[in-house]
């Protein structure tokens, strides 16, 4: 029995927007480093949110697909096509988070949990339901091999 992991809708919509605003903000700055250097708050905020979007960018290189099999998950990477499968007895543990949202007031929502899968070779997976909507379907498959 295979599993596929299914991504969020929200989440191919926060990399377009991303996208969209990094190509806005770099023509934006090119523009004005070509027509003459002029640092108004406009170019200052664009430079700022183009450094803000490169740091956030390389969290794409994390971004998997999961496929759970009788055997193990098989773990692709979206970006770099790397694949890599990790069988069932490499889990030594499975820890649980809690994301929440806060501020100097208190909590501003319940949060949501996430999964770490920790593997022998010291390496972790973070399985977040803010990437897969399928999130406890695959969480319950893998406690249930573990």
């Amino acid at each position: 029995m295979n599993i596929q992991s299914e991504f969020r809708k929200a989440l191919p919509i926060r990399i377009l927007i991303g996208f969209l605003s990094f190509t806005v903000a770099l023509f934006y700055v090119l523009y004005n480093f070509f027509t003459g250097l002029n640092l108004n708050p406009l170019f200052v905020m664009a430079c700022m949110l183009l450094l803000f979007l490169i740091y956030c960018s390389l969290d794409l290189f994390e971004i998997f697909k999961l496929t759970i099999t009788d055997e193990g998950l098989e773990k692709i990477t979206i970006i770099t096509g790397k694949k890599e499968f990790i069988p069932f007895e490499d889990i030594i543990n499975i820890k649980r988070g809690k994301i929440k949202i806060r501020n100097r007031r208190g909590d501003l929502s319940n949060g949501f949990h996430f999964s770490t899968l920790v593997l022998r070779n010291n390496k972790s997976i973070i399985i977040s339901p803010d990437h897969f909507s399928n999130y406890n379907i695959l969480m319950e498959y893998i406690r249930e091999k573990f």
